[in-house]
């Protein structure tokens, strides 16, 4: 990439000091496990093992974009912009059904470790994901030989950040106005041993996938469409057995439904305010034209009437 001459520029990739601490490098597995998760079950944040954390959600943040979506969830915070449907290129037959065209990056500084900006494995493995799970929700059968971009970018990675994702893009589409059979929403488990992490931080992530001296150790993505009651996706990582994975299933399956609310309330708050942006804009048209004066035409001139 071509470099900035205006300011000293760092290196493409780089590691946090906090890795070379040596408090954090002389702890062990056991150690970290033991101060992630608690004897009562309780987790570093107050948590518990099936708790998730608070969510804050807007759409319409994009205004270069038809639609467009900003989600926190604790400190992972995810953008998610979505933009007209265009014509599917180098496309030389006719395509039927439309495509999603979905691109994931981290930014530079979302987690500890600097990211390049070219897109490596992870992201475009994320972005396939991200795919899968929003392409039966979307009627793409009603705009053919077209396809709608979606573009999800990573500010601050502390975990779930695909379910986060996810989620957005869901209301992103919805913010566009493309038509859907049901809107998406996604939730994420890591998997330690014989305990389920409902949406892990990027620390709990870390153990989950460290964890290979257990048998159960892994991450768990369910993504949901919840009115139809029908799942998009599930994405499984690591070595899990099929009880604790039903198990992970179930208790996601429970965690999307706690959404639901939250998205139909961004979604109708959305509506409420261009319904209201609506009737004032009709109000003022009104005020202006009763406050014109009554005028009739003379030989092609206006003249006032006297009162």
């Amino acid at each position: 990439m071509p470099q900035d001459t205006k300011r000293i520029n760092g290196p493409d990739s780089s590691t946090s000091y906090v890795a070379f601490c040596k408090d954090n490098a002389a702890q062990c597995f056991e150690e970290r496990l033991k101060q992630a998760i608690g004897k009562g079950g309780s987790r570093k944040d107050g948590r518990s093992v099936s708790g998730s954390r608070k969510y804050f959600a807007k759409i319409g943040v994009v205004s270069t974009a038809k639609g467009s979506a900003y989600i926190e969830l604790g400190n992972t915070k995810v953008i998610v912009s979505v933009f007209d449907p265009r014509e599917i290129p180098k496309q030389s037959k006719f395509c039927g059904v439309g495509e999603l065209y979905c691109d994931f990056r981290f930014s530079p500084f979302a987690s500890l470790q600097r990211k390049a900006p070219q897109p490596d494995s992870r992201e475009r493995s994320m972005a396939t994901a991200l795919a899968s799970a929003l392409n039966p929700a979307v009627c793409r059968h009603l705009f053919p030989n077209l396809q709608i971009d979606v573009f999800a970018n990573v500010l601050e990675d502390d975990g779930s950040a695909l379910a986060v994702a996810i989620t957005a893009a869901g209301l992103a589409l919805a913010d566009a106005c493309v038509p859907m059979f049901d809107i998406v929403v996604a939730t994420n488990a890591g998997i330690v041993g014989d305990r389920v992490l409902v949406d892990p931080t990027a620390e709990e992530e870390r153990l989950c996938e460290e964890g290979s001296a257990l048998d159960n150790h892994g991450l768990v993505l369910l993504a949901k469409l919840p009115t139809l009651d029908q799942v998009s996706e599930i994405r499984q990582h690591g070595n899990v057995s099929v009880g604790t994975l039903w198990e992970a299933c179930r208790q996601l399956s429970g965690a999307c439904g706690e959404l639901i609310p939250i998205v139909k309330y961004v979604l109708v708050s959305k509506v409420k305010n261009r319904l209201q942006e609506i009737d004032i804009a009709s109000d003022e048209e009104n005020e202006l034209e009763t406050e014109k004066p009554n005028e009739e035409p003379l030989g092609g001139v206006s003249v006032k009437e006297e009162r």
